[in-house]
């Protein structure tokens, strides 16, 4: 089994994983960061040989990063605000932002 077909099944595995996860934020984020590295292993073995792959991997992580970033921060600051890191607290939450 080649390297480029597993990458493919695991991030085929990671979105079937997220889009069942509907509990938790912090599951949910760390699936995506996962979804997020391993997109980055398969640009790498399928754009290998292009020069201009290197860019795009650059990119990438560096979307990753924000994306990283901004989520941990989104996480604390509800973490703060409710005290817990439920789905179906932000939900309820954005809804009563908006009556309001």
């Amino acid at each position: 089994m080649s390297i480029f077909f597993m990458s493919l099944t695991f991030v085929c595995f990671l979105i079937f994983s997220y889009l069942f996860n509907k509990k938790y934020i912090l599951s949910s984020l760390i699936i995506l960061e996962a979804m997020m590295l391993m997109s980055m292993v398969f640009m790498i073995f399928s754009l290998n040989n292009l020069y201009e792959s290197m860019y795009m991997f650059l990119m990438i992580l560096t979307f990753a990063a924000c994306e990283a970033a901004l989520g941990l921060s989104l996480l604390v600051s509800f973490l703060r605000l409710r005290g817990n890191n439920l789905l179906k607290s932000i939900v309820h939450f954005a809804k009563n932002s908006w009556i309001s």
